[in-house]
Formats: C-alpha cells, sequence, structure tokens
C-alpha cells in the first residue's frame, strides 16, 4: 500500500500529464475523433480492466462494510465520516462501472463499428462515465487530506488502498479510451 503523499504525487502527476482528459484533443473537434471505427480490442480491454478492478476490491467492499458496523456506534468519529464517505463513493463508483461494463458488453455484442451515430454514442457515453470517475478519484483524494487519520488505522489504510486500485484502473482506462478508435 502506498504512504499518502506518493498517492497524492501519483494523482497530481497523473492530472500534471494530461492522462486524467487524454481526450482533449478529440474535445476539440469531437468530429474527427468519432468519425473513426471504433477499435474492438479496446473495448476489450476496458472491459477486462473494469473486470479486474471488481476481483480486487471485492474484497475491500466486505471489509468497509465490517467497519461501518464497528465504528457506528459513534457516527462522530472522524473513522466512521470517512468510512460513510467511501462507502457512498463506492456505491456511485460501482453504479458508473456497472453502467460503463452495460455500454461495452453492448457495443461488443452489436459489433457494428463502423456506425457513425452509434460510435458517437459509444464513445461519448464512455467519457462522460470514466470523466465522472475521474471526479470520484479527486474527491476521495481531497476528503482524505481533509480527514486525516493515521497510517496504522484500519480505515486509513482501506481507504488509501481503494484510493490506489480506483486510480490505477482510471489510469489504464484513460489510456485505453485515448485509443478508442482505429
Amino acid at each position: 500500500m502506498l504512504p499518502l503523499p506518493r498517492l497524492v504525487a501519483i494523482v497530481v502527476l497523473v492530472a500534471a500529464t494530461g492522462l486524467v482528459s487524454p481526450v482533449a484533443a478529440a474535445a476539440e473537434d469531437p468530429a474527427a475523433a468519432t468519425d473513426q471505427a471504433i477499435d474492438e480490442a479496446t473495448l476489450v480491454a476496458m472491459m477486462d480492466d473494469v473486470v479486474r478492478y471488481y476481483d480486487e476490491s471485492r474484497p475491500a467492499e466486505g471489509r468497509i462494510l465490517e467497519l461501518l458496523q464497528a465504528y457506528e456506534k459513534n457516527k462522530d468519529s472522524l473513522e466512521y465520516k470517512k468510512l460513510r464517505f467511501l462507502f457512498d463513493t463506492h456505491q456511485k463508483v460501482t453504479t458508473s462501472l456497472n453502467n460503463l461494463i452495460d455500454l461495452l458488453y453492448i457495443s461488443l455484442k452489436h459489433g457494428n463499428y463502423e456506425d457513425k451515430e452509434l460510435n458517437n454514442y459509444l464513445y461519448s457515453r464512455c467519457k462522460n462515465i470514466i470523466t465522472f470517475l475521474n471526479n470520484m478519484v479527486y474527491f476521495l483524494t481531497a476528503r482524505n487530506q481533509e480527514m486525516a487519520l493515521g497510517s496504522s488505522v484500519d480505515v486509513q489504510q482501506l481507504y488509501e488502498g481503494y484510493l490506489v486500485r480506483l486510480t490505477t484502473l482510471l489510469y489504464d482506462l484513460n489510456k485505453l479510451l485515448a485509443h478508442f478508435h482505429k
């Protein structure tokens, strides 16, 4: 698990290098990016990354629920507030990732990557979902700094581990989004 300063440095580095928004050129001219066919291998890689993230984060989900029950007795404690924020954010992240998986699965099942209108929709939806998830990483990072706990506290370790896994997933998804088209 990365210590907090290294985690913050990674988030800042990702934002500074533009990987949080690798589609800036496409945003300037969205028609240019979507006039091409979708790269099926990129869709599969995105789906694989999300599924791998689910597998890696499943134990953390159970641990979040377990710790929430343990700290629920004192709802004013910093640990409970931080866990509650993590739990609420995790619910939003999970819903967004489920939407992304559904979108990718339907696109792969449909298989028509030459339909420009469908490509525009698919690209736009994927980009919006990933942008939302990037914002969730930002909020998690900001809240982590606001509600600092000792690095040995189990809540802090769980929180930082979750943040590292989500940041890693988004780093990969942002890179793949830049190669969305053939």
